[in-house]
């Protein structure tokens, strides 16, 4: 069965492989300017300068964007809102991405 869906749409296949499990599971930045983030329904103040982690691979488990999000589904009609560490799997084109890996 596996082996037909990958056959039927190879690139939603690897795509929804990659949002299950990427490669890279977490991504860490600096914040250009000062901001203020809510967290359980708390506002936290966070200065220019400090270091921001988003987990990727959190993200693509929410079931919010992604119902059942712990099942395998490249049937899925929103696989390119996964995000990989440098964006959403959606931009048109290599130069839509904000990053470009080094070691290609």
């Amino acid at each position: 069965k596996m082996v037909a869906k990958y056959r039927a749409g190879p690139e939603a296949y690897i795509r929804e492989t990659l949002r299950m499990d990427p490669p890279v599971t977490s991504a860490t930045s600096v914040l250009k300017e000062a901001t203020t983030v809510k967290l359980a329904g708390k506002d936290f103040e966070m200065p220019a300068g400090m270091f921001n982690q988003y987990v990727l691979s959190m993200a693509n488990r929410d079931p919010s964007v992604f119902p059942s999000p712990d099942v395998f589904d490249p049937d899925r009609g929103n696989l390119s809102e996964a995000l990989t560490w440098n964006g959403a799997f959606g931009a048109p084109d290599e130069a839509s991405y904000p990053r470009i890996c080094p070691g290609r």
